[in-house]
Parts: C-alpha cells; structure tokens; sequence
C-alpha cells in the first residue's frame, strides 16, 4: 500500500485564490482604461519636475486633493446636491480590457491546482548532491561534474550540498517536474543555482522543518536567454509550496525570476536581490507563506504589458516585510491585496499599477515617493522606445522632453486647481476594506486616473504642498464609506474633500464628471444619469 502525500498548505480551489474578504461596491467599478499618453509609464521625469514646483503653493490647506484633470470630481454619500446634480460627462474614452473590468483577479486562471502538491512517496526519486560527486539512481538524472540535470518529469527529493554548482531542469515542455528541497544548499559562481530551461510546470516544494538555501553568482549572463537572470530561474510556469525555509540570494540580478506565472501558496521564504526580489512575468499569485525581502529593484514584480489578462499580482493571504529600492510591488496592469499583512519598510513607491485594489488585510507603507500610485501601463511604443534608448546610451531626447515638460507643469500649477492639464488616463486606485496606512515623502495616494474610497481605516502622512497632497488624481475621486485621516485631519465626507481642495471640477473650476464610475457607464450626454449614479453612491 502506498501513501499518498498530503500537502501542509492545501488549495481549496483550482486557483488557488480565494475570493477577497470584501470587495468594492458596485458604484465604484473602475473605469475602463484609455489609451496612456506616451512617455514612461512611470513618469519619475514628470514628478521630478513637480517637486521642484512645491513651493508655488506653499498656503495650500491640510488635505489639498490635488484638482489635476480636466474633469475631476469628488462624490460621495454625504456630498453636495451641487455635485450629485452634475452634468458633465467623463473626458475619458473607454477602451477595452477584459482583465481589468472583472475586477477580482482571483476569477483569473492560473497553471497552479491543489492537486500538483499530491503524489505517492513511492514515487519520490532522491538526489543527493556533494561537491565530492552527487548521485541519483533516477533514469531521469544525470550528473556531469558539479551540474545535475533532471530530463524527465517526475517527482524528485534533493538533499546535500552544492557550493559551486547547478541544479537544472531540462524535461519536455509537456511534463511538470516536482523538486522537493530537503535540506538542499545550492550556490553557483557562474549562473542560477536552480535553472528551469524546459518543463510544463515546476513545482519547488519546501519539506516542512527544512532549511534550504539557493544562491547564484555575479556578473554572470545567460546564454540565449534561456531563463531569466536570477537565483532561482524559470523559462516554465513555477510554484513554491511547502512549509520548510527558503534563502535566496540573487548577487547579478533577481531573486526568484520566471518567464512565465509563478503561484506561491507557502513556506518561509527570504530574499536578497541585486534587482527585482521576486518577479512572475505573467502574474504573481501569492496564497501564502511569510516574506522577508531586501531588493535593490521592485520587491514583487509582474512586468508582462503586452497580454490584457497578464502582468498583474495578486495577494490573499501572507506576511510580508519589504525593503525595496524602487517600488514595493510593481505590475503593470494590476495590484490586488484581499488579505495578507504587508509591511513596506523602505521603497520608492509601495505599490503602482495600472489598476491598485485593496480589499482587505493590513497595508503599512513608508516610501520615498508615493505611497501608492496607480498609472497606464506600459504600451509596446514606449517599450521599443526604451529598449532603443537604452541600447543606443542616448539622454538627448529624454533632456529635450524634460525641458519641455517643465515648461508645462509649471504652466498648469500656475494655472491653481480646476484648471490643471494632467489627463485622466484610465488607470484605478480603490480602497474598499482593510487597514491602510502610508507615510510618504510626496502624494499619499496619487492616481493619474479616478480614486475610490468606499471602506477601510486609511491613515496618510504626507507632503501638503500644493503640488504634492495626501489624495491626488487626475481623474475623479469617489469618498463613501471609508475612513480617513490625512496628516492629522480626519475627513468625514466627500464635502470636506471638496471644500479643502479649493473646489474641484474641470477647466476654470467647473464642475466635474461623476467619481467613480466608468465612462462606459455614464451617459454620453451626461444628462439625468449622472446625477442619479451619483445619489446612488
């Protein structure tokens, strides 16, 4: 009789994301995204040149929601008639996006299941690794100086040690491959220590009590791209389970880094990395484990613009304690944290995204930037753009925007709110649950799209100048239902919003369009449904 082994951290769902604890109200659907301006989707030239402006108005009041878009406007529950009366439609056009106008990612599939964690220990096919010689009696493995490569797929028990070597995965590309780390040390002076070139999907499993470490060299390439440059690099789907330890050092580039979509549903996991500490091109869908993470880069990334359902991270459940040197997490499309207790001790910005969802759990942000800054993301243009600019060295072009850019924003500050010439560029920052709090060097919470804040205990130190402000959107800002304190300040409606920003609305302080509602559900006439959308928010 065999028996079958049973998984420390089970899936309840073939995803293996459960659905968010609460989620935004209907009135606060996020737009659908336009067309992004071009430029860097980050735009760091562009808040650059805005904070050289902060002393234009240095009188601004404590919460100086920042009046940015040609049509924005403050709603809520506790708003005036004279808003909800409004009558101006949104200046967004709609654009399709399937992904993003679902609204829960957890409704996305993903490679992983609860079943790839299930397997009979009669399977289980051991490698030992030594610098003296490792050994495996595996058909599936072979062994060639300090290199042990597994061929076939199967399910396999690595232990020992490797101080100057590799553990490859070469199987077909129509087998999945399941390596459990029992007590394994794997350090490699000239390329990853684990490298995933060929399998369907790649499973690392983290046997529980275990302490496990991979690291990789430095200044090290690899040949033909075959996976990225990373500690623990993948060209294939990859899942961390199991409830043992993982330390990961990544000297030349990230951490864990796949081509593909990476699910971890466990284990104790620490990270180092020269760049990004843990990247999934396609997504990144964490459903638990704990996380201590030092990057120089993004400390969570999912970097993929070019597939609509792609490039988005998703966090239900974990503990996380970041120190980033750019973003805390970055995706290019969305961010969603359902639950899960993140803590950003150091970063840049603490999350950007096209679209940033927070539904639940606790959020605690310190950045250098924004707090949390949602943006377009990234069109293939501007990518080309940039792999040009960055093959060729050249700043000229970049020197000659920035000059012009300048000249712009210091036009539109002088130009005082209602009058600003930031566009709404269809981008999302919800807060509908949990606990947020962010001390940021600039904007608490900046949009250069709409902003909802329809639940939660939010908490916002930040810079209150005028140019930078604890809520700022180029779009429109819907206030229902949250409950926030900004440096100090606690705001009870969407009038105190209104009020301390100086009046919102488009050019010459007119009023603005509906917040928080999408432009492919306004009237384009933007007569009596706009109105009534906004009584019901």
């Amino acid at each position: 009789m065999t028996s079958q082994h049973t998984p420390e951290n089970p899936s309840t769902t073939e995803s293996a994301t459960p659905a968010p604890s609460a989620s935004a109200p209907a009135s606060a659907a996020p737009p659908t995204p336009t067309a992004p301006p071009t430029g860097r989707r980050r735009g760091r030239s562009a808040r650059s040149i805005r904070r050289t402006m902060t002393a234009v108005a240095a009188g601004a009041a404590t919460l100086a929601l920042a009046a940015c878009g040609a049509a924005t406007a403050v709603t809520g529950a506790s708003s005036s008639s004279e808003a909800a009366a409004s009558t101006t439609s949104s200046s967004s056009t709609s654009a399709s996006n399937d992904m993003l106008s679902s609204l829960d990612l957890t409704t996305l599939d993903t490679h992983y299941d609860q079943d790839d964690l299930n397997w009979d220990e009669a399977d289980e096919q051991a490698i030992t690794l030594s610098d003296d010689g490792s050994t495996s009696d595996s058909s599936g493995v072979s062994v060639d100086g300090s290199t042990v490569t597994i061929t076939e797929g199967g399910v396999y028990r690595v232990s020992g040690s490797l101080s100057d070597g590799q553990l490859v995965v070469d199987a077909p590309d129509d087998e999945d491959v399941t390596i459990i780390l029992d007590d394994a040390s794997i350090t490699s002076s000239s390329g990853p220590g684990i490298s995933v070139t060929s399998a369907d999907e790649a499973t690392l499993y983290l046997a529980d009590g275990t302490e496990n470490s991979v690291e990789d060299g430095s200044d090290y390439e690899v040949a033909d791209d075959a996976t990225p440059v990373a500690a623990i690099a993948s060209a294939s789907d990859l899942t961390i389970a199991g409830s043992g330890a993982l330390s990961v050092t990544g000297n030349t580039n990230d951490g864990i880094s796949t081509k593909d979509g990476l699910a971890i549903v466990g284990g104790d996991l620490t990270v180092t990395a020269a760049d990004d500490g843990i990247r999934g091109k396609d997504y990144v869908d964490i459903t638990g484990g704990t996380f201590d993470i030092t990057s120089g880069g993004d400390a969570i990334k999912s970097d993929n613009y070019e597939d609509e359902d792609r490039g988005w991270v998703l966090i239900t459940a974990g503990s996380f304690t970041i120190d980033a040197g750019d973003d805390g997490i970055d995706a290019e499309q969305a961010i969603e944290i359902a639950d899960g207790t993140l803590t950003i001790e150091k970063s840049q910005e603490g999350l950007e995204a096209n679209d940033v969802m927070i539904e639940g759990g606790t959020v605690d942000i310190t950045a250098s930037d924004d707090g949390i800054n949602s943006t377009a993301a990234t069109t293939e243009e501007e990518a080309a753009a940039e792999e040009s600019s960055d093959s060729t060295g050249s700043t000229d072009s970049a020197d000659s925007t920035d000059s012009s850019s300048a000249t712009d924003s210091a036009d539109a500050q002088q130009q005082g709110p209602g009058g600003g010439s930031e566009e709404d560029d269809g981008s999302w920052l919800s807060i509908s649950g949990g606990t947020v709090t962010i001390d940021a060097d600039y904007d608490g919470l900046d949009s250069n799209g709409s902003i909802s804040l329809t639940g939660g205990d939010i908490t916002i130190t930040s810079a209150d100048n005028g140019g930078d402000s604890p809520v700022d959107a180029n779009g429109d800002v819907t206030f229902d239902g949250a409950t926030l304190t900004a440096n100090g300040t606690e705001i009870t409606s969407a009038d105190d919003l209104q009020s301390q920003a100086g009046g919102m609305g488009g050019d010459q302080g007119g009023q603005g369009s509906q917040g928080g509602t999408p432009p492919d559900q306004q009237s384009s006439d933007a007569s009596t449904d706009s109105a009534s959308s906004t009584t019901d928010s």
